[in-house]
């Protein structure tokens, strides 16, 4: 998970491709939609850094997905249209996008921005430390603490909380956590050692491991951690 990850979405596979291509040398790992239904499954199974977003989209259009993203994380969004009327760019801007760029544009530049964004929105920053509630993630330093005191975690186990809680608040599937601690997206028995590795995790930072209030298992969908008071977990 060095890599910021983002996801482009636009129905011109020719343009998705010389997009990714742009982002990827810039350092980014690329994730693919082709239609507004396809970009919201992604943004809610998959732990993402930054959304590239065509505004002309089948099933769902760019500015409602804009719209349902911004109402649910705050993942950074570049808004991606041939439309040059300003009516449509403020109402873009409206809805909660961070950027817009018109079509035709120089993808490099497209890169380039998304990195000014990244930036700006410290994404550097999450990657060096993150918290939520009694729980403290270093990811310099690949530590965990729990009310000050260090877990200790497999690095596989390291790799999931790292995951869950730089997500806090969202649901990530099964297959996205996989590829997060083991670096695979398809395996026989996957889906088990996703599910034995949070069995082994809720025994170190729960307080009642039966009854978990820190990771929640989404039934059908995945796993999350909800934002928590320094109280308790």
């Amino acid at each position: 998970m060095n890599k910021p990850r983002v996801l482009v979405v636009d129905d011109e596979p020719q343009m998705v491709g010389i997009v990714g291509y742009a982002l990827e040398t810039q350092g980014f790992e690329v994730l693919t939609a082709y239609d507004g239904e396809q970009a919201l499954q992604k943004i809610n199974s998959e732990p993402l850094d930054l959304v590239l977003l065509d505004v002309m989209l089948p099933r769902v259009d760019g500015f409602e997905v804009c719209r349902m993203v911004r109402q649910n994380t705050t993942i950074p969004v570049i808004l991606l249209t041939a439309r040059r009327e300003d009516d449509d760019i403020i109402h873009g801007l409206e809805l909660g996008a961070d950027d817009y760029m018109t079509k035709p544009f120089n993808p490099r530049e497209l890169a380039l921005r998304a990195q000014a964004l990244l930036r700006r929105s410290g994404w550097g920053e999450m990657r060096s430390t993150a918290s939520n509630g009694r729980l403290k993630v270093d990811f310099n330093t690949h530590q965990a603490t729990l009310d000050g005191q260090v877990l200790h975690l497999t690095p596989n186990e390291f790799a999931l909380l790292s995951c869950l809680v730089r997500h806090t608040g969202r649901v990530l599937s099964w297959q996205a956590l996989l590829k997060t601690a083991w670096g695979i997206e398809v395996w026989d028995g996957g889906k088990e050692m996703v599910k034995t590795a949070i069995y082994r995790l809720r025994q170190k930072i729960e307080d009642e491991p039966d009854n978990p209030t820190c990771i929640l298992t989404v039934r059908g969908a995945g796993y999350t951690m909800p934002r928590q008071e320094n109280t308790a977990l």
